[in-house]
């Protein structure tokens, strides 16, 4: 079995770039709002990148974290991250993880303006994409690959592949306002005026 490279923060950064820029949406002005190891016994990181996503007219800043771990990612860990939007004072979030999404942070995340993408490598995206046989790779096949989750019809995650014209779709799902019964209403924007698209 062939062995893949290591998923480096620095690499998890341009994947995540790229696979948003091949789904259709612009990123720019990207730093890095946390860099923190994961505890014993995972053996991994968390990346929060901040900056800006594009697709007009939607323009907002986001929230990027980027998750390498094994276990599985739960409706606990979605809670944690949701404090770090607030704290990153951006609109939305997305979570990219190594890891598979449990029922519950499917449910979670149903309600706030998160979309959850899941790395695979680009083997096992293949073989489950219906590109072609599975086991005969080209060239051309990128070594890692990012992955929508959505809900199936019983609530358990479906997994399909990023691939080129969803940037509508994601765009969609960063729009969702978190329902908060303190929230204060965001105002409509003008024609030409400076401030940011509103929901």
């Amino acid at each position: 079995m062939l062995e893949l490279p290591e998923l480096t923060p620095e690499a998890f950064e341009i994947l995540v770039v790229r696979e948003l820029r091949k789904a259709g949406l612009a990123v720019s002005d990207l730093r890095i709002h946390r860099h923190t190891r994961l505890p014993e016994p995972e053996r991994g990181y968390l990346l929060e990148l901040t900056g800006a996503v594009h697709r007009p007219p939607w323009h907002e800043g986001v929230l990027i974290a980027c998750l390498r771990r094994d276990a599985a990612i739960g409706a606990t860990d979605l809670a944690s991250l949701r404090a770090h939007l607030a704290e990153a004072r951006v609109a939305a979030g997305l979570v990219f993880c190594t890891a598979a999404f449990d029922a519950g942070a499917l449910v979670a995340a149903a309600e706030d303006p998160l979309v959850l993408l899941r790395v695979v490598d680009g083997r096992t995206a293949f073989d489950t994409s219906g590109w072609g046989t599975p086991g005969h790779y080209p060239a051309w096949l990128p070594t890692y690959c990012a992955q929508i989750v959505e809900r199936d019809g019983v609530g358990e995650a479906r997994y399909r592949l990023l691939e080129t014209g969803q940037g509508d779709a994601i765009v969609r799902q960063l729009r969702r306002e978190r329902p908060s019964a303190d929230a204060v209403p965001r105002r409509p924007v003008a024609p030409g005026d400076t401030a940011t698209e509103q929901s």
